[in-house]
């Protein structure tokens, strides 16, 4: 049969590489991740159809924001550490379930003991943070951090979770998965809140469908054999995974306090504006994160592995490469899509709360957001490929620089040109990360190479 011809070159053809291969593994990730993207958007399009850019949104959204600070710091670190160990070390497969339980239960008490304290801290931050906020809306804001405590803890479970399924090539499982916490989210927030505009329904759907979400993945893991009670605690094999984290932590404290910023210099422009800034990243965000999903979860195992086998040569050819066809391709993406920014804005949102003055301001918020594709692609393959070097202290002083700069630029750019503003200095950041990360991995291949 033709399709049967086709298949069979086609496989053919990527069994002659390990790009190639890789490549295929990516196109596989990025296409079943089209499910849970495609229902995030679509929740999306129905939070804006029920909230607007109402306050309601802004508690909680920032309230999202700031309780994923510790979550963010600790597991965006143990999880680069996990999937680069497992995808490049030797293990039994007893071995490699052991040490994920293991990992599992250090980092769920690690932010047992963040949290209280993070809680602790926070409102005496928030006059800053929330400095366009009444008083009234600080307390409400209070209030959904501690409703969300439950979605804190079972989205570190499931972030190592897919880290295992990630380095393991589970593709299918890892993009499928996700779409359960958004079809929960739409389920809520239309049939059992029906369409009400309080932020208590989205914590309580968010919580719900991370649980049930929760529940598929250790079902998942399970049936593949990732899941072993280790005999003993064994801290002497973690410890690679331990160090490895420890080195990423500066980057990510950094990394993690980007969107904190960015939702502190939102919230002092007045109400609203935390929501117009969310809407502006959503389709741009979709878009970026099929394809940074897909080389994200692809490339740190296929780097890892090529380096562990004394491919330094090969590992610098693929790097060029896919560098290469990322910058092009995301740049004709974003083409037509930036040109019609704000039609569809209208077309995705312009119903029910959402009006035609927040398209007017969400609108130039997407098409900064729609330039920053190319250069995301770019500087998340940098980045992981440094990571599979083992430059992690690197990495870190290299993410904490971008986070400062990004920073003082948004702060700047948000003076003049509003909430924009802040979408335009992510743009620039990124690009700056793409530049510097991909001549750094390059420049330290070739000498491997040598």
């Amino acid at each position: 049969m033709p399709i049967a011809r086709v298949i069979s070159r086609w496989n053919s053809y990527v069994a002659c590489s390990p790009l190639r291969k890789m490549g295929h593994t990516a196109l596989v990730a990025a296409t079943t991740s089209l499910a849970a993207k495609g229902m995030a958007f679509i929740k999306e399009v129905v939070v804006a159809s029920v909230f607007g850019l109402s306050g309601a949104l802004d508690i909680y959204l920032v309230a999202f924001v700031l309780i994923g600070v510790p979550l963010n710091v600790l597991l965006n670190a143990v999880q680069t550490a996990l999937i680069t160990h497992l995808a490049g070390a030797n293990l039994a497969s007893n071995e490699e379930a052991s040490r994920f339980v293991v990992t599992s239960l250090m980092t769920l008490a690690c932010l047992a003991v963040l949290l209280p304290i993070w809680l602790w801290a926070l409102p005496y931050a928030l006059p800053w943070l929330a400095s366009g906020f009444s008083a009234e809306k600080r307390q409400a804001l209070e209030t959904a951090l501690h409703w969300l405590i439950p979605y804190y803890f079972l989205t570190g479970f499931n972030l190592l979770g897919y880290g295992v399924l990630q380095a393991k090539g589970r593709y299918l499982a890892n993009g499928l998965l996700p779409s359960a916490t958004p079809i929960v989210i739409i389920l809520v927030l239309l049939f059992v809140w029906g369409g009400q505009r309080d932020w208590k329904a989205l914590a309580e759907a968010l919580v719900i469908g991370s649980a049930i979400e929760s529940l598929l993945l250790l079902v998942t893991l399970y049936r593949h054999g990732q899941i072993a009670l280790p005999h003993r605690l064994d801290i002497k094999g973690m410890n690679m995974i331990m160090t490895s984290s420890l080195a990423l932590l500066p980057g990510t404290v950094m990394l993690t306090v980007s969107p904190v910023v960015e939702q502190a210099i939102a919230a002092a422009m007045g109400e609203g504006s935390n929501a117009a800034l969310a809407y502006g990243y959503k389709l741009p965000s979709a878009l970026q994160g099929i394809i940074v999903t897909a080389i994200g979860i692809t490339a740190l195992p296929y780097f890892a592995k090529q380096l562990g086998q004394g491919q330094s040569a090969y590992c610098l050819h693929s790097l060029n490469k896919l560098s290469f066809w990322l910058m092009v391709g995301g740049a004709v993406l974003i083409l037509p899509l930036s040109f019609f920014s704000s039609d569809i804005v209208a077309l995705l949102y312009q119903r029910g709360s959402f009006d035609a003055l927040a398209t007017i301001r969400v609108a130039p918020i997407q098409f900064a957001y729609f330039m920053q594709i190319p250069f995301a692609l770019v500087a998340m393959l940098g980045i992981k490929v440094m990571a599979a070097l083992k430059h992690n202290w690197l990495t870190s002083v290299y993410t904490a620089t971008a986070v400062l700069v990004q920073a003082a630029v948004a702060y700047e750019l948000s003076m003049n040109f509003g909430t924009q503003g802040i979408a335009w200095a992510a743009t620039s950041v990124s690009a700056l990360l793409a530049a510097t990360s991909f001549l750094t991995a390059r420049k330290t291949l070739s000498k491997l190479s040598q």
